[in-house]
């Protein structure tokens, strides 16, 4: 472990591996998963994402919902969106809360490439993990599932 902090509340410690996590969506990661032998890169992963989470919940996803996600403006998002309706992984619709507002849904070749980023991740993890208990494996995403959720209450 390289570290530059004395703090021993580990503080230190979180800090220095979320500045170490960052390669997690390196380029030199991106070839996680291909379609059709193109590398799908992680902005369009999180389009499939946000349009597979609403479809679980069986609610409308908006262009909105896709810039919460990927944490990117609006006018961002619209272009990731683009990009994903060119390659043919989702389908821009009418709103059903009318207005301007458009939804965006997963086509059947959107669904399989977000099944096999799934699977492609989770394996992925699971070579991270190799060696560490259940438990320790289970308390570790739940202690970042919680991280996560504080984020997202704007703290």
């Amino acid at each position: 472990m390289y570290s530059t902090t004395v703090v021993t509340d580990g503080l230190g410690d979180i800090d220095d591996a979320f500045l170490r996590l960052r390669r997690l969506w390196s380029v030199s990661r991106q070839r996680l998963i291909d379609d059709q032998d193109a590398v799908v890169d992680i902005s369009s992963l999180i389009v499939l994402e946000a349009c597979a989470r609403g479809a679980a919940l069986g609610r409308e996803v908006t262009i909105g919902d896709v810039a919460v996600l990927a944490d990117v403006a609006p006018s961002t998002a619209t272009r990731l969106v683009d990009r994903a309706v060119d390659r043919r992984w989702v389908l821009r619709t009418a709103s059903g809360s009318g207005g301007r507002r458009t939804a965006v849904v997963l086509t059947a070749a959107g669904s399989a490439l977000h099944d096999r980023a799934v699977r492609a991740r989770q394996a992925w993890l699971a070579e991270q993990l190799v060696g560490w208990d259940k438990a320790d494996t289970a308390r570790f995403g739940q202690l970042l599932v919680r991280f996560a959720d504080g984020l997202d209450s704007g703290r």
